[in-house]
């Protein structure tokens, strides 16, 4: 669910109706595996989504698998600088406070120094901030599992900008793996890392989450912020890499149920699940 940190990146821009917006979105994080950003004026007839990728040829590509039927009224590629990117998150990126003791602060903004524990994340050309649902809901349950389950492992499978396994380490897990399938990821994951001042307290590094070998022993926790239709694919793997329980996002709320089902007929049991009317996280025990 979540991408990278590069000097350049590419930006691909929708203009279309704001009525077409919501089906558009849909599409995007279904096909091109992205998260759109999308900007609406109140009252406006018409929107702009915006879409972030590692290269200006990757936007390109993007831009050639925009389907007819879609209801865009222009699209076009443009070459996206670092220091552009900043400044947008400087603008949208907030401070933020999540469940009980946590709390997300942009890189840029003064930490404030009380009880609550602050993770400090640049996200660079990465959307691992705290913003989006399904991460919002993995930090909060990985919070309540700390509470009740007391692990003392944990598996991040998509680790996006690593921000899961830092609030792990800090929360008071002793050992935490995290992996991504692009190495460029493990970059930014390593830097955050460094930010919050745990330097190689987290073994970051790339694999496959569709293919053996990412785990040598099960974890008490494993998370997967990762799209549907890999979570089905990979569920045998995941259910044998974990001991106690699965946090499960990266998921349509109208997909729930499959997933949920996948994993009960694979022996486990979900404890509960949360949504926002548009994305779902489920816990499950094994």
């Amino acid at each position: 669910m979540e991408t990278k940190n590069l000097n350049s990146g590419g930006q691909l821009n929708l203009l279309l109706a704001t009525q077409n917006v919501k089906a558009t979105c849909e599409w995007v994080r279904a096909a091109l595996q992205k998260e759109p950003i999308e900007f609406t004026q109140p009252f406006a007839e018409e929107s702009r989504i915006e879409i972030y990728f590692d290269s200006r040829l990757e936007a390109e590509i993007a831009l050639k698998a925009l389907p007819p039927e879609l209801p865009i009224q222009t699209a076009e590629t443009k070459e996206c600088k670092e220091q552009d990117w900043a400044t947008f998150w400087q603008h949208h990126f907030q401070i933020m406070e999540l469940g009980q003791n946590l709390r997300i602060v942009p890189e840029w903004e003064k930490a404030p120094e009380d009880r609550k524990i602050n993770i400090i994340i640049n996200p660079g050309l990465s959307f691992g901030t705290g913003g989006h649902f399904t991460t919002q809901f993995c930090l909060e349950a990985l919070e309540e599992a700390i509470q009740t389950l007391k692990p003392t492992t944990l598996i991040d499978a998509g680790t996006g900008s690593g921000i899961l396994s830092i609030a792990a380490i800090k929360l008071g897990i002793p050992k935490v793996d995290a992996f991504d399938y692009d190495p460029v990821c493990i970059d930014q994951c390593t830097a955050n890392a460094a930010r919050n001042s745990i330097d190689g307290a987290i073994n970051f590094f790339q694999a496959d989450v569709l293919e053996p070998g990412w785990y040598s022993e099960p974890a008490d926790l494993v998370c997967a912020n990762i799209l549907t239709s890999v979570l089905l694919e990979a569920a045998p793997l995941i259910k044998r890499a974990t001991k106690k329980r699965m946090l499960l996002s990266g998921i349509r709320e109208i997909e729930a149920d499959a997933v949920a089902d996948t994993f009960v007929q694979l022996g486990c049991r979900e404890i509960s699940r949360d949504g926002d009317g548009k994305w779902c996280g489920l816990v499950i025990d094994v």
